[in-house]
């Protein structure tokens, strides 16, 4: 297995991204917008290796799952950063331990740029993180203000 970019990925790979993203997380916020979607994912997260970008976990031509790594995520708590956010793996790869090795590649992407924390936030999978070694700070509001996550950090 291996990481690329998303700056180093096809346009269809890159698509297949979006497409995975939005149609599992619109679900959850009526907020979320589809162009806005493709913007960030093609503007912003495929145009360089700084921070903002995403990365993408792949097997021989299958891309597995995708995170991206960010300066900002949650608007309300500017005070945390860097941040590994809209990590997912394709339904497919999933309970293979893939999120383990993708997780441990954006941890490996942030101490390349001198990061010594960084911070998620999740509704959906608090255990997953817990058992990576990530550790609960508080409970944090949603950009949308639609609920409440947790808040977590880990040392890089």
């Amino acid at each position: 297995m291996i990481i690329k970019h998303f700056s180093e990925l096809s346009e269809e790979d890159l698509n297949k991204i979006i497409d995975k993203h939005y149609s599992h997380w619109s679900r959850y916020s009526n907020q979320m917008n589809l162009k806005e979607t493709i913007y960030k994912f093609k503007e912003l997260y495929a145009k360089n290796n700084n921070i903002p970008y995403g990365i993408a976990l792949i097997d021989k031509e299958n891309i597995i799952g995708f995170c991206v790594l960010k300066q900002d995520n949650l608007k309300f708590y500017p005070e945390y950063n860097p941040w590994i956010s809209d990590v997912m793996i394709f339904d497919e790869y999933r309970g293979q331990g893939n999120g383990i090795k993708l997780i441990n590649a954006a941890k490996e992407e942030l101490r390349k740029q001198n990061y010594k924390k960084a911070y998620l936030w999740t509704d959906k999978a608090p255990i997953f993180y817990e058992k990576q070694g990530f550790l609960y700070i508080k409970d944090v509001l949603k950009n949308d203000k639609s609920g409440y996550g947790r808040l977590y950090s880990i040392n890089l």
